[in-house]
C-alpha cells in the first residue's frame, strides 16, 4: 500500500491511500520552535517527529510534499515520490485546517493563519542568518570584488598612461608594465628626474635604464613641473592601493579554498574554483549540480545562443583557464572538460 506523508508547519500527516487520516505527529505549537525544526530538516538533521513516523512505517512505498521527506526515506531505503502538482495532493492540503481543529490543536482557520505567518517569518530570519554565516559566501564576494579591482584599475591605468603620455609619450612603448609605471610615476615624478640608479630599482638593465634617460631628456612632451604632476601622482598611488589589495583579496581566496573546498582547488585550482563556486551560487549549490552543468558553467549566453540558433553548443565556460584544458588540441577540450 502506498501512504502519502504530508510535511506541514504543524507537523507530519500520513494519510493512506483511500487519503484517510492515520496518524498526526505534531509539533510543538512555537513558531521560533517549528521553525528551527523545518531549517534542521532542510539541513538534513532529522526531527524526532519524523523519526517516529518511520520507525513504525511498513510500507516500501511512500508519496510526500517534501524533498526532505523524500531524502530521508531513500536513505531508508524506501521508494517515495513527489506529489506537489497533483490534484490529490491539493485535495489533501485543504483537509488540514479542519484535522488540526479536530486534534484541538488550532481553535479556527484565522489561528492557523497568524502560525503560519509567524513560523515563515522565523523560517526567513534563520535561512538569512544561515546563509551570511556560509564562508563560502565570503569566497564569492571576494572573487567578484576581485574582478571589480581589474576593471577599476584598468581603466585607471589607461587613464594614467593616457596622462603622463602628454608629459613623456617616449616612456609608453618601453613601460608597458601598468604597475611600473604607477611607481615611477609616483616615486620618480617628472621626466628631468630620471636617472639610471632610479630606474635600475625598478627591475631595468642597465641599458634599458640608459635609453629611458636618454628618451627622457629628448622628449617631445609637454614640460611638467612638480605641482602639475601631484594629482596624477595621488592618482597613480591610488591605482597602486587597489593593486595590493587585489594581491591580499588573492591570497585571502587562496588560504580559504584550502580550507573549504580543498578538492576542488586541486583539481582547477583556487581562482578557478572560487569563479565556479561564485557563478553556482555556492558551494552547495555546486555539489548538487551535474558534472555537464559544472562543464559549461560561465559559457550560460553561448549555450542559449546554441539553442536558440541551432549552432553548435559551447564545450566548456570559465574551466577553459585551466592550462591542462586551453594548452591541449582543440578536438580534445570538450572530453577534457
Amino acid at each position: 500500500m502506498t501512504i502519502k506523508i504530508i510535511a506541514n508547519i504543524s507537523g507530519f500527516f500520513v494519510f493512506d491511500n483511500q487519503d484517510k487520516l492515520i496518524e498526526f505527529t505534531a509539533y510543538e505549537k512555537n513558531p521560533e520552535k517549528i521553525a528551527e525544526k523545518i531549517h534542521n530538516l532542510s539541513k538534513y538533521t532529522i526531527s524526532e517527529e519524523l523519526e517516529d513516523i518511520f520507525s513504525d512505517l511498513k510500507e516500501k512505498t511512500i508519496e510526500t510534499n517534501s524533498a526532505d521527506v523524500q531524502n530521508f526515506s531513500r536513505s531508508k531505503g524506501i521508494k517515495s515520490e513527489l506529489i506537489i502538482k497533483s490534484k490529490n495532493y491539493q485535495a489533501v492540503i485543504s483537509k488540514i485546517p479542519e484535522i488540526l481543529i479536530q486534534k484541538n490543536y488550532i481553535k479556527d482557520e484565522a489561528e492557523y493563519t497568524v502560525l503560519l505567518k509567524d513560523v515563515s517569518i522565523n523560517l526567513s530570519k534563520k535561512s538569512v542568518a544561515y546563509s551570511s554565516q556560509r564562508i563560502d559566501k565570503n569566497v564569492v564576494h571576494a572573487i567578484l570584488s576581485m574582478d571589480d579591482i581589474d576593471k577599476t584599475t584598468n581603466l585607471f591605468s589607461s587613464r594614467i598612461r593616457e596622462w603622463y603620455g602628454v608629459h613623456f609619450p617616449e616612456i609608453l612603448k618601453e613601460v608597458q608594465n601598468h604597475v611600473t609605471l604607477c611607481k615611477i610615476i609616483t616615486e620618480i615624478g617628472t621626466r628631468q628626474k630620471f636617472t639610471e640608479d632610479d630606474l635600475k630599482g625598478y627591475g631595468f638593465s642597465i641599458e634599458r635604464s640608459k635609453k629611458l634617460v636618454q628618451l627622457a631628456s629628448k622628449s617631445m612632451g609637454a614640460s611638467y613641473e612638480e605641482k602639475d604632476l601631484r594629482p596624477l601622482q595621488d592618482m597613480a598611488q591610488k591605482t597602486l592601493d587597489l593593486y595590493e589589495e587585489r594581491e591580499n583579496l588573492e591570497n585571502w581566496i587562496e588560504r580559504e579554498m584550502g580550507r573549504i573546498a580543498p578538492n576542488m582547488k586541486a583539481v582547477v585550482g583556487s581562482s578557478i574554483a572560487a569563479r565556479l563556486i561564485a557563478l553556482a551560487g555556492g558551494l552547495r549549490e555546486i555539489a548538487m549540480k551535474p558534472a555537464s552543468t559544472v562543464q559549461l558553467l560561465g559559457a550560460e549566453k553561448a549555450l542559449f545562443r546554441a539553442l536558440k540558433t541551432g549552432a553548435k553548443p559551447p564545450k566548456h565556460g570559465i574551466i577553459y583557464q585551466m592550462p591542462e584544458i586551453h594548452s591541449c588540441p582543440w578536438w580534445q577540450r570538450g572530453n577534457i572538460s
